[in-house]
């Protein structure tokens, strides 16, 4: 597990799967995607969603990856090292430090786009002057 970015509920099971502390808006999305994993916190004034226990299968690792893309709030993350999660989940829901994303486009990739400065040609406005010069012979 890496280091969290932010503090757990203290009542989610340690792991790399986890909520953040005092951000969750118990909408029950979370519950229904994967009720053997998520549950609530006890003792507490307002619900608040916890990690029952940290996925163990391919299938609860899916399940796991469908609670936080239900979470609209963003308070369920991932604090582990694994790529291929990572990479399923995207860097915003992750706490790994941003690995070296390569530079050299991968086969298949489109051409990366080109702009120009405002005043490097005759945009819209300079051919509409243009226009209005030679209409008015000035």
């Amino acid at each position: 597990m890496s280091t969290r970015k932010y503090n757990a509920h203290p009542q989610s099971a340690p792991g790399d799967f986890y909520v953040v502390n005092n951000e969750c808006v118990s909408y029950g999305a979370p519950h229904a995607v994967a009720p053997e994993l998520i549950g609530c916190a006890e003792n507490v004034d307002r619900t608040h969603c916890i990690w029952k226990r940290q996925p163990q299968t391919d299938q609860e690792i899916e399940d796991a990856l469908g609670v936080i893309s239900v979470s609209e709030v963003g308070c369920h993350r991932y604090a582990g090292d694994d790529q291929r999660i990572i990479d399923r989940l995207g860097w915003e829901y992750c706490d790994s430090p941003l690995r070296t994303v390569p530079t050299e486009p991968i086969d298949g990739d489109p051409p990366p786009p080109t702009f120009g400065l405002v005043g490097s040609g005759p945009g819209v406005l300079g051919r509409a002057v243009a226009v209005l010069r030679s209409v008015l012979g000035i």
